[in-house]
C-alpha cells in the first residue's frame, strides 16, 4: 500500500454537509449558462490570470476539465506566479494560508478564510507519526514522544511523500520547526533534542544534553548546529519563525529562546514575560512577533482573562512585551466554559488574523490585528472525538506543485 493512500475527494467540509438545503445557497441557472463561443475566443494569457486567481480548492476541483488544465495547475510555473501574486501587498485578489489543525489520527483539518469554512484533509498512513512542524505547502511528520530519527515531508494537497535521511545525533525530538528559504523553492527543518544512546538507557541513566541539527533541502543532508541552553525547557507551543529566526517558548519559569540558523546559534529573549502569565503561545504576522496567553492570578480567579502582546523595541537596545488587546469577557467565558486551567492555548496566525484554540473547547477565536474585529469560526470537524493535547495550530499555505519535494 502507498505510504499516502488517500483521495483528494476526502478533502471535504463538515460544514457543508450539515447544513440543512434550506441554509444552502442556490445560483439561478441562468447564471450558470456561459457564452461558449465567447470563453473559448479568450487569449491563453488572460485565461491563465483568471485561473490564477482561484482558490486553491477550486483548482484541484478543475483538474478534470480539460488535459491542458490539469498540466497548468500541476505546474512549478503556475504556482510560483501564484506565489508571486500573493506576495504583492497591492493585488486585488490576496489569498490567505489555511488555520491548520492536526492531531494523531487519520486526518486534519484546515480553516479556509477566503471560503470560510474547514476541509477535512486525510494524514498519509505512516506508523507512530503525526503532523508535527509547516512551512508554506509542505508539512513535515515525525514523533515528539518517542524515538525518532527518520521524518517525512508531505504536500498533503499533492499527494506527494518523501523520507529524509536518519538525523546524525538526535534521537529523541523535543522541539521540530521548518521554514521556506528565502527562494521559496527549497526549505530548512530544524530540530533539538536529546541523543538518547542504547548505552545510557541499559544503564538506566540519562543525561539531559540536548543537540540541535539541521537539514536544508537545497544540500540534502543533516549538519550539527549550536546546542540549545542547558536550563531551556521547550514548552508544548510549537513556536514561530519570525524575521529569519525561530522564537520558541520554553517553561520553569516561562520565556522565549530563539534560534539563528545562519549562524547555528540559540539565544535567550531578554525581554521579561508578563505577570501572571499562564500557557503562552507564539505567533507571527507581517514580521511581528505577537504572544497569546492566559493571565491567572491564583489570589482573584476573577481577574482570568487571555491577553494579547507583540514584542516591541521600546528603545534602541530594550525589547519588551506591549499589550495589544484583552478578549471580551463574553467571548473568554464561552471559550473557556470546557477548558481546564492547565490546558495549554493552540494558536496562529494567518495574515491579519490570530486564531486560538484548545484541545478541549468546540470554539475557534479569531482576532483580526489588522482592525480589532472578533470572530468564532465553526465547529472543525476533529471535535470533539478526534481531538487530544497534542493538537497544535499551524499556518499552512496550500499549494499543488512538487516545487518543496
Amino acid at each position: 500500500m502507498n505510504l499516502y493512500d488517500y483521495h483528494l475527494t476526502a478533502m471535504q467540509t463538515e460544514n457543508s454537509q450539515c447544513k440543512p438545503k434550506s441554509e444552502k445557497q442556490f445560483i439561478p441557472a441562468v447564471c450558470l449558462q456561459l457564452e461558449a463561443n465567447l470563453w473559448s475566443r479568450l487569449p491563453e494569457e488572460m485565461i491563465e490570470r483568471i485561473l490564477l486567481c482561484l482558490p486553491v480548492v477550486s483548482t484541484v476541483q478543475f483538474r478534470s476539465v480539460c488535459t491542458k488544465w490539469k498540466s497548468l495547475f500541476l505546474s512549478d510555473a503556475y504556482w510560483r506566479k501564484r506565489y508571486r501574486m500573493d506576495q504583492d501587498q497591492d493585488q486585488e485578489v490576496k489569498r490567505d494560508a489555511w488555520f491548520f489543525l492536526c492531531t494523531t489520527g487519520q486526518f486534519s483539518c484546515a480553516f479556509d478564510f477566503e471560503m470560510d469554512r474547514w476541509h477535512k484533509i486525510p494524514n498519509p498512513a505512516i506508523p507512530r507519526t503525526s503532523i508535527i512542524a509547516a512551512a508554506g505547502s509542505i508539512l513535515c511528520l515525525g514523533n515528539l514522544v518517542a524515538d525518532c530519527k527518520i521524518l517525512y515531508i508531505c504536500n498533503p494537497i499533492k499527494k506527494t511523500l518523501m523520507q529524509l535521511p536518519p538525523t546524525s545525533r538526535v534521537q529523541l525530538i523535543h522541539k521540530a520547526t521548518m521554514c521556506l528559504n528565502k527562494d521559496a523553492q527549497s526549505y530548512k527543518i530544524v530540530v533539538a533534542g536529546e541523543e538518547n544512546s542504547i548505552m545510557s538507557a541499559l544503564m538506566n541513566s540519562r543525561v539531559y544534553r540536548l543537540y540541535t541539527e539541521i537539514y536544508d533541502s537545497i544540500a540534502g543532508y543533516w549538519r550539527m548546529a549550536g546546542n540549545p541552553l542547558p536550563h531551556a525547557k521547550f514548552g508544548s507551543d510549537p513556536g514561530v519563525w519570525c524575521n529569519g529566526l525561530f522564537y520558541s517558548i520554553t517553561e520553569m519559569p516561562y520565556g522565549v529562546v530563539r534560534f539563528d540558523p545562519e549562524n547555528g546559534v540559540w539565544t535567550e529573549l531578554d525581554a521579561a514575560m508578563p505577570c501572571y502569565i499562564s500557557t503562552p503561545s507564539l505567533a507571527e504576522s507581517n514580521g511581528r512577533l505577537i504572544m497569546i496567553g492566559r493571565v491567572v492570578n491564583n489570589l482573584n480567579k476573577a481577574t482570568e482573562k487571555i491577553l494579547i502582546w507583540e514584542l516591541q523595541n521600546m528603545d534602541s537596545d530594550i525589547i519588551a512585551w506591549t499589550e495589544l488587546q484583552q478578549m471580551p469577557h463574553c467571548i473568554y467565558s464561552e471559550f473557556m466554559a470546557t477548558v481546564k486551567s492547565y490546558s495549554p492555548l493552540v494558536c496562529s496566525a494567518i495574515g491579519d488574523w490570530l486564531c486560538i484554540a484548545t484541545h478541549l473547547s468546540p470554539r475557534t477565536i479569531a482576532f483580526n490585528l489588522y482592525n480589532n474585529a472578533w470572530k468564532s469560526l465553526p465547529t472543525d470537524p476533529l471535535f470533539p472525538g478526534n481531538r487530544n493535547f497534542r493538537l497544535l495550530g499551524l499556518c499552512y499555505k496550500p499549494a499543488v506543485s512538487d516545487c518543496h519535494l
